[in-house]
């Protein structure tokens, strides 16, 4: 078994929505117009009410208000529209997930803490094309939802090994299948013809050092953003302050970026202010009870 074959056995259980992939094919064609492709969007009410509250949102909304989807493309390009049309409809592709693994409004939230803070330190970083850093930072976990769904016997023999934070729980992945959460989940986006860099930064997040040197930069931001975002963790339940932030991320992703302790710091305050309007949007209906 490889990634590969893994992710093949999902394609119709976790396929991408018939609007989606119009969008998408639009997005990719050179001569296809704005108001053809926000035609195409509104086609589908939800995905064009979710792209619109989310062009509108602190991830984007600081461009001017948005009021059409035709003028959400003219403000942020083609390449954040889809990342954008991706994010709103991505949550719904998952179902059948066996509920004895996972709380997947509680999986949501923090995917999209990740995706927040990833964006937020790429913007800090005044790298290039940040935006789609949310996406990746939103779908770097979405490798684990497949191994619940296809292998949960197999899983739930891991899980009875108590393994102890994220680390332990990867490491077991890979002793168990071979592979880890990460490597699967790049196989299926992959599948979903999603662009390469984003592959690259969710294949290699848990380990930077392999990362080849032309993505480099957007590995060690999921990488950092993956253990931020699980800092965050209970205080998006209780809406309490964060404790102390303890690092425990790899020390070289830091260095690659060239990335302050104190922005860091600053950038996961920011994160969690900004992210309980951002799972509303992308999660609506999400059990966090305040």
């Amino acid at each position: 078994m490889t990634p590969q074959s893994l992710a093949a056995e999902v394609e119709s259980l976790f396929a991408l929505p018939d609007a989606v992939l119009r969008v998408q094919a639009l997005l990719d064609e050179p001569e296809a117009n704005a108001r053809e492709i926000s035609a195409a969007v509104e086609l589908d009410p939800g995905l064009a009410a979710g792209v619109l509250h989310l062009a509108n949102s602190p991830l984007y909304g600081q461009r001017g208000r948005v009021d059409t989807v035709a003028r959400a493309i003219d403000l942020i390009g083609r390449r954040a529209l889809r990342d954008m049309v991706l994010a709103t409809s991505v949550v719904k592709v998952f179902h059948a997930i066996p509920e004895e693994f996972v709380d997947m409004a509680t999986f949501w939230d923090n995917s999209i803490t990740c995706g927040v803070v990833a964006q937020f330190i790429a913007r800090h970083l005044r790298a290039r094309d940040a935006d789609s850093l949310f996406l990746a930072g939103l779908l770097h976990g979405v490798g684990r939802l497949v191994f619940y769904a296809r292998r949960p016997e197999e899983y739930r023999a891991l899980l009875t090994e108590k393994p102890q934070g994220e680390k332990a729980l990867a490491a077991a992945e890979q002793n168990a299948f071979g592979f880890t959460y990460a490597h699967l989940g790049a196989a299926l986006l992959k599948n979903w013809s999603l662009p390469e860099r984003l592959c690259v930064a969710i294949e290699h997040q848990l380990s930077p050092e392999t990362t080849p040197a032309a993505h480099a930069r957007e590995v060690a931001i999921i990488h950092i953003a993956n253990d931020i975002a699980a800092s965050l963790a209970p205080c998006l339940k209780q809406r309490e302050t964060p404790a102390p932030y303890l690092p425990g991320f790899d020390p070289g992703a830091q260095e690659i970026l060239g990335i302050a302790n104190e922005d860091l710091e600053a950038i996961r305050l920011e994160a969690l202010a900004q992210t309980f309007d951002i799972i509303e949007i992308i999660n609506p209906g999400s059990t966090l009870i305040f």
